[in-house]
């Protein structure tokens, strides 16, 4: 009987085998096959960009820093499904999210339209954006090259930068093609970075970056990139609390803060040790005092900052490795 038994079994298990080589085989000659057993995900996947985006934007709008907003709804968030026991956690999916409900409408114009209705669609539409093509990478990232970047800091913020721009872009178009006198992208006024400021601007985002790659590599996780999405949100939120309390360029210092906890996400794999970890800090506030001219008030603008800088570090110090083993 048991000799019986294993057989049966082992019978069974070729038949499940075949079974499930069959189904991997539909699912690679129908692509929207593998799309619908997914749809649950993605949508919530979708669901979870868009709630980040929003409860985001509504505190922006009822007067909240863009900073303690963002890091707020995501350390609430991890909290709620902590307390809770949510098993479907989505941490990138809402963190990404409130990188694009830090869109300011008033800021990124000059002159804006005084009904108060009309950012709030548009505020809209920048989550939905966002959402699709959170999903849209996600879904696809396997299939393209370096998994688009999977293991960069500030992807998620690059992603919602995409989707923020392109949005507001098309609204100040529209605009300017209604009333003829609009200007579609404003330049900022950069006149608190005067002397030394840009330099302390700088080393506060090398800072933050190392102090992020530190809290995430003592935080141990089963859910995925939780580590790295609950240090710089911590780090973010308590950095924003105490560079509010710095008269004059407080909220500015917390900006650069934030934006460097988004270069310190980076994976090991792609920056695998603190000293890179600081040179992509350094670089991101480079970047962002440089990107603040014209982008200031697109949501993702700070992890944009970082996604560029650890795209420049990582190629730079691959570029330096590949050298000096060409030359022994």
């Amino acid at each position: 009987m048991p000799a019986r038994g294993m057989s049966c079994r082992r019978a069974s298990g070729a038949v499940c085998s075949v079974h499930r080589e069959k189904e991997g085989l539909m699912r690679q000659a129908n692509p929207l096959l593998l799309f619908r057993d997914d749809a649950s995900r993605h949508g919530s996947l979708f669901l979870h960009v868009i709630f980040g985006s929003v409860a985001t934007s509504a505190l922006v709008i009822v007067g909240i820093q863009p900073i303690l907003a963002s890091s707020g709804v995501t350390i609430s968030y991890l909290l709620a499904a902590f307390l809770l026991r949510f098993k479907g956690q989505q941490p990138a999916a809402v963190f990404c999210g409130t990188f694009a409900g830090m869109t300011s409408f008033f800021v990124f114009f000059n002159r804006h339209p005084s009904s108060l209705g009309f950012p709030i669609l548009i505020y809209l539409c920048i989550a939905i954006a966002t959402g699709f093509l959170f999903v849209l990478i996600m879904r696809f990232e396997h299939a393209l090259p370096k998994r688009l970047f999977s293991g960069y800091g500030g992807r998620l913020g690059a992603i919602a930068f995409i989707g923020s721009a392109v949005c507001l872009m098309i609204t100040g178009l529209l605009i300017w093609v209604v009333s003829g006198d609009f200007q579609v992208v404003a330049l900022k006024d950069t006149a608190p970075f005067s002397g030394e400021a840009p330099i302390a601007m700088i080393l506060i985002s090398a800072i933050g970056s190392l102090l992020t790659r530190i809290l995430a590599g003592g935080i141990n996780s089963a859910v995925p990139v939780l580590d790295v999405v609950l240090s710089s949100s911590v780090c973010g939120f308590v950095g924003g609390m105490i560079f509010l309390a710095v008269p004059s360029l407080g909220p500015i210092a917390g900006l650069y803060w934030y934006a460097g906890s988004f270069a310190g996400m980076s994976s090991t794999s792609i920056l695998d040790s603190h000293a890179r970890i600081l040179v992509a800090g350094t670089m991101t506030g480079v970047f962002l005092a440089g990107l603040n001219l014209y982008g200031s008030g697109v949501g993702g603008l700070l992890g944009f900052s970082a996604f560029l800088a650890v795209i420049v570090t990582k190629s730079t110090a691959d570029f330096v490795y590949r050298r000096s083993v060409s030359g022994l």
